[in-house]
C-alpha cells in the first residue's frame, strides 16, 4: 500500500498543480472552482501523509510541517468563542459593542468578526497544504521532475498569455471578459503573471546549475544547462510584458540571488575569472537599474495610485483590531468601514495589496508571531543552503529564491491570496526543505547529495 502511494504521489501532485493553474488564477475568493480544488487536494494530502508516515520525516521537513500547522491553527482558533471581556479588548470592538447595545443586538463572541469568511479561508489552505506535504514527501530523484513541471506550467501560461493578448477585446475566446487581463494568461492579475515569470526564471537557473553538476558526472549532455539559462532569460524578458512595476523591481535582485545561491555565479571567482567578473559587473548594473526602478515605482505609487493608501489604512485598522485581529478572511468588511473617502468606490476593495498589512489586520499579534517564525525558518534554510553543496542544495536554493520573490511581491500585491501561486509556493516550500535535508555540507561528504 505504501509503495503504491509513493508511485501515485508525483502524478497526483502534478494533477493538483495543473488544476490549480487552470482554475485558481482568479482574484475572487471562495468560488465554486475553489471548492473543487479543495476536494482534489484531499487525496493528495492522504498520499503525502502515508508516504511521510512510512519513510520518516527529516528534521527540516518536521519544522516545515510545524510551521504550516501553525498557519492553519490561526483560523481554527479564530472560529472559537471568547469570553466577553477578552473579545472586547480591541478598540474597534468596543465601539462595535456600543453600537450593538443601542440597537438591542447581542454580540456573537467568536474570535473572528466574520466566522463564515474565516472558515472559508481555512478550507482555502487545503491545496497549498497538500502541495507542501506532497513535495516534501517526494524522493530525491523526483524533485527535479517537479521543478521541471513547474517551469513547464509557467511556460505554458506565457504562451497562453500571448494567445490571449492577440485576441480582439470583444472576442468570446478571451478568458476574462469583465476586464482587460492584459498579459496574464490564466492569471487574472497581471502582477501575478510577473510573479510567476520570476518563479520560472529562478527555477530555470537552478535547473541549469543542477544540469551542470549532472553533466560533470556524465549523466546528461552539457548543452542542457544552456537551454535552461536561455529559458531563464526568456522569463526575465516576459516580466515587462506583464506591465508590473513591482515585478521589474523584484526580478533583477531575485536573478542575482538565484545565480549566487545555486553556484552559477561564484563570488570567490570574481576577479580571478574574466567570465565571473563580467557577469558580476552585469549584475551590478542590473541591480542599480532595479533599485532605481523600485524607487521610481514607489514614488509613482504614492503620487498616482491607491496602493499606498490601502496599505496604510489597513495597518491603521489592524492597530484598532489589535491584539486579536479581525479574523482571517474578514478584510473586506473591516476595510469598508475604515476606508477614507477617497477609497469609497463603486467596486469593493478585495485585498490590501500588501499581504503583511492584511495579515496584521486579520490575524493580529498571533499572526505576527507566525509570520516571524516563517521568516526565521526561511533565514535558517538560507544559511544552511549557503553552507551546503551538491544537487540537492542547488534545488533548495532555486526554491528559496522563488519563495523570496513571492514574499517580496507580497509587499505590493497579494500573490498568496491566489490559489495558483499559493499552491505553487507551497510546493516550493516542501521541496526546499526536503532537498535541504539531503544536501551535503561543504566540509563534510558523509551525506548524499
Amino acid at each position: 500500500m505504501f509503495e503504491t502511494a509513493r508511485r501515485l504521489l508525483l502524478p497526483a501532485l502534478s494533477v493538483l498543480l495543473i488544476a490549480c493553474w487552470l482554475g485558481g488564477g482568479v482574484t475572487a475568493d471562495d468560488t465554486s472552482v475553489d471548492e473543487w480544488l479543495q476536494l482534489l487536494a484531499l487525496p493528495v494530502l492522504l498520499l503525502a501523509a502515508m508516504v511521510l508516515a512510512d519513510g520518516g520525516v527529516p528534521r527540516p521537513v518536521r519544522w516545515g510541517i510545524a510551521l504550516v500547522s501553525l498557519i492553519a491553527l490561526v483560523p481554527v482558533l479564530q472560529l472559537l468563542p471568547l469570553p466577553a471581556g477578552i473579545w472586547a479588548v480591541p478598540e474597534a470592538r468596543q465601539a462595535l459593542v456600543a453600537d450593538l447595545v443601542q440597537i438591542g443586538a447581542d454580540v456573537a463572541p467568536h474570535w473572528s468578526l466574520a466566522p463564515s469568511a474565516t472558515e472559508h479561508a481555512l478550507w482555502a489552505l487545503l491545496p497549498a497544504l497538500a502541495t507542501f506535504l506532497a513535495a516534501a514527501a517526494l524522493p530525491n530523484q523526483q524533485r527535479r521532475r517537479l521543478l521541471q513541471a513547474l517551469v513547464l506550467l509557467v511556460l505554458c501560461n506565457v504562451l497562453f498569455a500571448f494567445f490571449q493578448a492577440g485576441l480582439p477585446r470583444d472576442s468570446s475566446l478571451r478568458l476574462y471578459q469583465d476586464f482587460n487581463a492584459g498579459f496574464g494568461g490564466l492569471l487574472a492579475n497581471t502582477n501575478h503573471q510577473a510573479t510567476a515569470c520570476i518563479i520560472g526564471m529562478a527555477l530555470a537557473v537552478g535547473l541549469a546549475a543542477e544540469a551542470r553538476l549532472r553533466a560533470r558526472r556524465g549523466e546528461t549532455h552539457s548543452h542542457r544547462r544552456w537551454w535552461y539559462l536561455a529559458l531563464a532569460a526568456m522569463f526575465l524578458l516576459m516580466v515587462p510584458l506583464s506591465t508590473s512595476r513591482a515585478g521589474m523591481a523584484i526580478a533583477l535582485p531575485v536573478l542575482a540571488l538565484a545565480l549566487v545561491l545555486t553556484g552559477t555565479l561564484r563570488l570567490g571567482m570574481i576577479g580571478r575569472s574574466k567570465r565571473a567578473t563580467a557577469v558580476a559587473l552585469g549584475l551590478a548594473v542590473l541591480a542599480i537599474v532595479g533599485v532605481r526602478a523600485a524607487m521610481g515605482w514607489m514614488a509613482v505609487d504614492q503620487a498616482e495610485e491607491l496602493r499606498h493608501i490601502m496599505a496604510t489604512t489597513t495597518a491603521a485598522a489592524g492597530q484598532a483590531e489589535a491584539p486579536l485581529g479581525g479574523g482571517v478572511g474578514s478584510f473586506v468588511q473591516i476595510f469598508a468601514q475604515a476606508a477614507p473617502a477617497q477609497l469609497r468606490m463603486a467596486s469593493y476593495v478585495n485585498h490590501a495589496h500588501n499581504e503583511y498589512a492584511q495579515w496584521w489586520l486579520e490575524a493580529g499579534w498571533l499572526g505576527m508571531v507566525v509570520l516571524a517564525l516563517a521568516l526565521a525558518l526561511l533565514a535558517t534554510a538560507g544559511w544552511r543552503i549557503v553552507r551546503s553543496e551538491g544537487r540537492s542544495a542547488v534545488l533548495a536554493a532555486a526554491c528559496l529564491a522563488s519563495i523570496c520573490a513571492v514574499l517580496a511581491h507580497s509587499w505590493a500585491d497579494y500573490p498568496l491570496r491566489t490559489i495558483t501561486l499559493m499552491a505553487t509556493t507551497g510546493a516550493l516550500g516542501g521541496l526546499m526543505l526536503a532537498s535541504l535535508a539531503d544536501a551535503r555540507e561543504r566540509k563534510a561528504c558523509s551525506r548524499r547529495s
